[in-house]
Formats: structure tokens, C-alpha cells, sequence
């Protein structure tokens, strides 16, 4: 029996437990322990239930820091934010994640999103692995690659970003476990990425480090469509996207059935949309039984829900949030599965439903990828997953 940690630092929402969750229940039925480090510990015992799994706080940074470029443009950069440019932070950080580490006894560390764990791991010589979005695993060039691919930056700016960041890595590890690059963070690390190699914001990489098209269902409620004829279109909006009222304007104007469920959204507000061919789902629903019933789905490029419908052959209207979101979308939009909207526009919501219900091509690059991506089984996936955490596991304790 093997103790193993998630490690969840960075970044918000359920996305970051779900491919672990799919792992965990192989894991268990080979008796492993398993312990989550929760950057949002009410999401993680939520989304954990009655599975046995440990939940803990994870140490993050509390700390804000001004006077930095806007937008971060490479790995180096989203680091400034969460104390990379801070030694007393960070040395404190490396500190709380070695005792979290040292407490739980861990033989393998799983990190999402989560370097400092990755720092802590490498520190005691435990074994460790990254899981969930490629788009937080960067290529091993140096400097740390572009992430705005449309924007032109000198690199001299990455560069510096990257030296800047390993200055105050290296002066708070230890000696003989210092960086010689900052990609470097995760020599040795398996992969598991959620997703495929035509989704990798980065470019396809080795076929074997993905779990292919999966997702987690969060919920339970059964869909309740609006009645009638015409597709079914399926929407999950976030209450803060800057342009939310624009996009549920335009769906209750469409030329579908849609089923529009609001994270955070105010129900008295969105009654106002509701009615006709515009239904709301209060609560999360069984997502399998959402992508079976759907023609198209319109989202944030959360992964997900993305990776979710993709699985199902379904095309999607992507409306990025993020970065991370952005870079999906382009993906999903070269691979002829969907559209993506610019980030910083009003988007014509009403325009590109239009496109994708009336032409059948996204539907079929959609279920040509699905195709694609189904010749190994997501059970048969997880098994080989697990065997591989097993083979980490055992490496606990061996000379480094």
C-alpha cells in the first residue's frame, strides 16, 4: 500500500480535481491511500463525497504583488504572482508543502498545477507526477516558451522572466537540488494530461502522457429541454464573464433549445431569460446524460466540459475566460470542432450558433476526433495510469 498525494496550488474550480477523481477509484481497488491537498478545500470535499479520500488545505500564497507586466507571457510570469519573486514567500511555502509531505508519509506527489509541491518533492526525494492541463506543463526549452503565441515578444523579456524566477528557486533549495533551467521544475515527472495530443496548446507530445477524452460528472439532476423541435443546445455561463448578459440575450434569441445552466448567476435576473425555448438547470447535472441529449455546447473552455462534449462527438462555441481557456478553444477551433470568440470583443454569440447549426462539418470534426481519440478505452487508460503511479511508488526511497 502506497500513500499518495494531489497536490492542488494553483488555479480554481472542480477541473482540477477531475481527472484524479477518475483515477482514484483504480487506485483504491489496489489499496492505495490517497490524500488531496485542496487549494479550495469546500470544492474538493464536495466533488470527494463519501470516496475515501483525505482532504487538506494546501499552503498558497496570501500575498499581492504590483508593478508587474501585463499579461504574464510565459510560465515565468503567471510564477510572479504567487511569490516566485519572493524568497521569505517562497521559502515559507517550500517549508509548509515538505511538512505537508513529510505528515502524510507520501511516496508519490501528483501535482496540479501545484510547482511548489513539485519544489517539496524534489527536496525529500519523493517521487512525483503532473496531472491535468498541458497548458501547466511547459515544453523543456529555455526561456519558458511564449504562451500568447499572437503576440510578438522579444526574447530577451522571457529570458530575463525565467532568470529572474530561478534566481529565488535556487536560493531557497537546498544544495545539490538547485534548477539549471526553470522548465527543469518538472524533469522527472510523469505526465498524465488530461485530453489528447491535438488539444496540447503547446503541440502534440509523447501519445502515451494523455488520458484522453474524460470527464467527471459532478451531478446528479436529470436535463429538463424545453419542449419542441430544433436542436438542443446546451450553455454553461459563468455570472462574472465580462459579457454574460450579451451571450444570454442571444441565446434566448436562438433558433434552438436551449438549456442554460449559470454558475453564480442571480435567479431573479435570469428569469428574465428563461421561458419559451430557453430552460434553466438550477442545479449540476448528470453530464453524461447533458452530452448524450446535446447537439452543441457553449462554454468557457473549461476543460472539463470540453473534453466532456468532445468525448461525445459534440461541437462547441467556446467564450474563453482565460488564458488556458483561450488557447483550448484555438485548438478546438483548428481541429474544425468548434469556434472560438476573441477574448477582448463582445462576441457574436447569435452569429456563430448560427454557423455551427447549420453546418454539419463541426458536428462531423467533432465526432471524427471523438473517433480518434476512443481506440483505447478510458478504463483501459486509468489501469495503465495506476500501474505507472505504482511504479513511481516504488522508487520511494531509492538513492536519488
Amino acid at each position: 500500500m502506497s500513500r499518495i498525494l494531489l497536490a492542488w496550488e494553483l488555479g480554481g474550480g472542480y477541473g482540477h480535481l477531475g481527472p484524479f477523481l477518475a483515477l482514484a477509484p483504480e487506485l483504491v481497488k489496489r489499496g492505495h491511500e490517497l490524500h488531496v491537498a485542496a487549494r479550495e478545500v469546500v470544492s474538493a470535499v464536495r466533488a470527494v463525497g463519501d470516496f475515501p479520500i483525505s482532504v487538506h488545505q494546501a499552503p498558497l500564497c496570501t500575498a499581492q504583488y504590483g508593478g508587474l507586466q501585463d499579461p504574464p507571457l510565459n510560465f515565468a510570469e503567471i510564477l510572479m504572482r504567487f511569490g516566485y519573486l519572493d524568497p521569505a514567500m517562497l521559502r515559507g511555502l517550500l517549508a509548509a508543502w515538505c511538512s505537508l509531505q513529510r505528515a502524510i508519509r507520501a511516496d508519490v506527489v501528483i501535482a496540479d498545477h501545484a510547482p511548489t509541491a513539485l519544489l517539496a518533492a524534489r527536496c525529500l526525494g519523493i517521487p512525483c507526477a503532473v496531472i491535468g492541463s498541458a497548458f501547466n506543463v511547459p515544453p523543456p526549452v529555455s526561456p519558458s516558451v511564449n504562451m500568447r503565441p499572437w503576440v510578438e515578444v522579444p526574447q530577451a523579456r522571457l529570458a530575463d522572466s525565467d532568470r529572474r524566477i530561478l534566481e529565488v528557486i535556487n536560493t531557497v533549495l537546498p544544495q545539490g537540488r538547485q534548477l539549471d533551467t526553470l522548465p527543469g521544475l518538472f524533469d522527472g515527472a510523469a505526465r498524465f494530461f488530461s485530453g489528447v495530443p491535438e488539444l496540447d496548446p503547446y503541440g502534440p507530445r509523447d501519445p502515451s502522457d494523455y488520458l484522453g477524452l474524460l470527464t467527471l460528472s459532478t451531478g446528479s439532476a436529470l436535463p429538463q429541454w424545453p419542449a419542441g423541435d430544433g436542436p438542443r443546445v446546451f450553455a454553461y455561463i459563468h455570472a462574472d464573464y465580462l459579457h454574460a448578459g450579451a451571450v444570454l440575450q442571444a441565446l434566448a434569441a436562438a433558433d434552438a433549445r436551449v438549456l442554460l445552466h449559470v454558475l453564480g448567476g442571480d435567479n431573479r435576473t435570469l428569469q428574465r431569460f428563461a421561458g419559451g425555448r430557453l430552460a434553466l438547470a438550477p442545479a449540476l447535472m448528470e453530464f453524461s446524460r447533458v452530452v448524450d441529449e446535446s447537439d452543441l455546447c457553449v462554454c468557457h473552455g473549461n476543460a472539463g466540459t470540453t473534453l466532456g462534449m468532445l468525448g461525445g462527438g459534440r461541437p462547441l462555441l467556446i467564450l474563453p475566460k482565460h488564458l488556458e481557456n483561450h488557447l483550448l478553444g484555438i485548438a478546438v477551433q483548428r481541429n474544425g470542432a468548434g469556434l472560438v470568440a476573441a477574448p477582448d470583443v463582445v462576441p457574436d454569440v447569435g452569429g456563430m450558433l448560427r454557423t455551427l447549426l447549420s453546418d454539419p462539418r463541426y458536428g462531423a470534426a467533432a465526432k471524427q476526433l471523438a473517433h480518434r481519440s476512443s481506440s483505447a478505452a478510458i478504463g483501459t487508460i486509468m489501469v495503465r495510469a495506476a500501474a505507472r503511479i505504482e511504479v513511481l511508488a516504488a522508487q520511494r526511497g531509492e538513492p536519488s
